[in-house]
Parts: structure tokens; sequence; C-alpha cells
């Protein structure tokens, strides 16, 4: 009886290696950030979680200011294309501006995205972070423009910046989140954000009359409402 021949493995090539590296270095910087934040993500815990060298880190990344902001571009591209996915998987009745409004939320709702927010405000007196991170942020007008061809409404002249302003809005309430928990007036805020770009903006067919909390998402209308608290 004849054993059964076993094809070797194929070797990868240096492109693959160096390509595997990267990836398990970007998901080992995330999955530390978001556990432990910004103070906690050590270099020396970055490399024992990716399971790489210090020269195999220091070939890609020379620096944890260039490893940080790698791993910034990495979340946002993970949460760009996954927001176009579910986008994609919405029927043609369906993908319209509320329901990318609140997808974006959830974009930012993240836990990825409360690292990014730590590695932003670290950045405030680290001129080498701030630097790499202004560096991979060219790389998201990309972002934008697919954001512009999704509602051509929002693209025209009279609606310029107000994607960003969006945006800023957001980023402010999931900062302001992160400190006072959940129930901090948010969803009423996005509420009334989503009802004056609606009014303003959007064709009428959209009922701006509508209460936008009806359209949200299962979980955050689940979501019990409470008072918001008093900041002295």
């Amino acid at each position: 009886m004849s054993a059964t021949a076993v094809s070797p493995t194929p070797r990868r090539t240096q492109a693959e290696r160096s390509a595997s590296t990267r990836a398990r270095l970007m998901d080992a910087t995330t999955a530390v950030l978001v556990e432990k934040g910004y103070a906690g993500a050590t270099i020396a815990e970055i490399e024992t979680r990716a399971g790489v060298s210090r020269g195999a880190r220091l070939h890609h990344f020379p620096s944890k200011a260039a490893l940080l902001a790698a791993a910034v571009g990495h979340i946002y591209s993970r949460e760009t294309r996954k927001y176009a996915q579910a986008m994609d998987q919405m029927g043609e009745s369906e993908r319209d501006f509320r329901a990318g409004y609140r997808l974006l939320w959830q974009t930012y709702s993240d836990p990825a995205h409360a690292a990014v927010l730590e590695i932003y405000v670290a950045a405030r007196t680290d001129p080498e972070l701030r630097a790499a991170l202004r560096e991979i942020s060219r790389g998201f007008e990309s972002a934008r423009q697919n954001a512009n061809q999704l509602f051509p409404d929002l693209a025209t002249r009279e609606a310029r910046g107000l994607l960003e302003c969006i945006q800023a809005s957001m980023l402010g309430l999931s900062l302001r989140r992160m400190v006072h928990g959940d129930n901090v007036g948010g969803d009423r805020a996005l509420d009334q954000l989503e009802r004056m770009v609606v009014q303003q903006f959007l064709d009428s067919s959209l009922d701006p009359s509508k209460d936008p909390s009806q359209n949200r998402s299962e979980d955050l209308a689940a979501k019990p409402r409470e008072k918001e608290p008093r900041h002295e």
C-alpha cells in the first residue's frame, strides 16, 4: 500500500509576509487601544499581542506616532467598508439620507472610534503624532466623495460643508458620551439635526414633519431616554 503524497505548502512571498505582519500590527494596535486606551497602548504590549519582534515592527513603523496614525487609517478604512456594504445591502427605496445618517452614527458609536478619539486628543501635545494624523487624513477625501455620490442633494452649493457639519456634530456627541455615558441627550440632538437637514435641504417627499426618532435603528430606539444631566 503506497503512502499518499502530500503536497508541500507553498512558501509565501516576501510581499505576502510583509502584508501579514502589517495586518497583525494593525489588528493588535486597534485591540489594545480599545481595551486599554491610549495610555495603556505601549509598543511592547502591541508587539506582544501581534506576535512580532521589535525589529519587524520598526521595519514597518519606525515610531509609535507612525503606528498609531496608521491604526487610525486602518479603523477608518474598515468602518468605511462596513458603511458601504450596509448601504449596498439596502433596497433602492431604503437607501436615503435617513438610512445613511443612522449608519454614520453607528460608526461613531463603535468602540474602535473611542480609541480614535483618544489618539486625536493625544495629538494636541504631540507634534509628531499630529503631523502623522494629518498625513493619514488626506487619504479620506475619497470617502467624502463617496458620500456625495450617495446623497447628491447634500453635495450642492447650498449644502456645501453640510456633511462635515454632521460629522463634526457626531464627533462632539461621541466625545461627550465617552465621559458622561450613553444617556446625555445625544439622541435628542441627533434627531434635531436630522430634522433640520431634511427641512432645509432635502426633498419634501421625505416628510420633514415626521419624527426622525421613529426611523432610528432598533438598538437606539430601545434605549430608555433619561433626563440629560446638568453640568455646572
